[in-house]
């Protein structure tokens, strides 16, 4: 198979004006997510300083490539969040404006795979950083689209139905919408290499191989929900939940580990889609 990191290094920093014009883009992307309640202001801290980690990391491709998940998912967060708020608000662990932990959870993995890519200047780390977010974007977008799905969602372990927003559970609508999540970070990068003059048959093997790294790191996640993440019943109404406490009074373990959460089943499956991705290139 052709080389998949012949590519010449284009994910690097500029000019003083050019940081000095991302770092502002970043504080505005986080003042705008704080303004519009999807972050609250320690997530919004955290948010600014990856960006601007990202960036100063791999230039403007990690910065454009945080920002399309970014606005995607604060767009589909909202989008019928009349319909979905109430759901979330009895199974999630956490709903409303998104916490710092949340922030790690969706982009420590792509800052772990961009610390390398700056140090080596490994071209693998690229489209490792693209996957994981890739991965995050379809996991997102998996849940706030799925959620909507007339047919019940069944568990990937048991195939058996579960409730509409319990983690682990997928459907084809949510599965289509994790396909498409990806592929628009797939998109982005391909557009950004096309911009830098790359428009050759590489490109499009890497593109492939984003889109499939971050549906597997979506279906990941769903496994990793169905099998570890923790599930409490509901001392209110009986019904599985991912609240630990309700009315600060613990709810009984169901199933699942106490300590693996939905922030935890994030990192760890956007990180292994990443990692995995790294692999397949770098072996090549």
């Amino acid at each position: 198979m052709e080389n998949l990191t012949d590519y010449s290094l284009v994910a690097q920093t500029g000019s003083i004006l050019e940081h000095v014009i991302y770092i502002f883009f970043s504080l505005a992307g986080a003042f705008f997510a704080y303004w519009r309640k999807s972050l609250r202001p320690s997530a919004a801290l955290g948010a600014f300083l990856l960006a601007v980690a990202l960036y100063l990391a791999g230039g403007p491709l990690f910065f454009m490539l945080l920002m399309v998940f970014f606005l995607s998912s604060t767009f589909l967060s909202h989008f019928k969040a009349g319909l979905k708020d109430p759901i979330a608000a009895r199974i999630h662990a956490k709903s409303g404006p998104r916490d710092i932990v949340q922030v790690v959870a969706n982009g420590g993995a792509a800052l772990i795979m961009a610390v390398p890519f700056a140090i080596s200047q490994n071209p693998a780390y690229l489209v490792a950083v693209a996957a994981s977010f890739a991965a995050c974007n379809a996991d997102t977008w998996a849940s706030e689209i799925g959620i909507l799905s007339r047919r019940a969602p069944v568990s990937l372990i048991t195939l058996k139905p579960v409730n509409p927003g319990l983690s682990g559970g997928v459907s084809p609508l949510g599965l289509l919408a994790s396909l498409g999540g990806s592929a628009v970070v797939a998109l982005t990068y391909g557009l950004f290499q096309l911009m830098a003059g790359n428009s050759d048959e590489l490109l499009w093997m890497q593109m492939g191989i984003i889109t499939l790294g971050g549906l597997l790191g979506s279906i990941l996640d769903s496994l990793m929900g169905a099998a570890i993440q923790a599930k409490y019943i509901s001392r209110e109404t009986g019904e599985l939940t991912e609240k630990p406490n309700q009315n600060n009074k613990p709810n009984q373990l169901h199933s699942g580990l106490s300590f693996v959460n939905n922030d935890f089943v994030n990192f760890a499956s956007s990180l292994l889609a990443a990692v995995l991705v790294f692999i397949f290139i770098d072996f090549q």
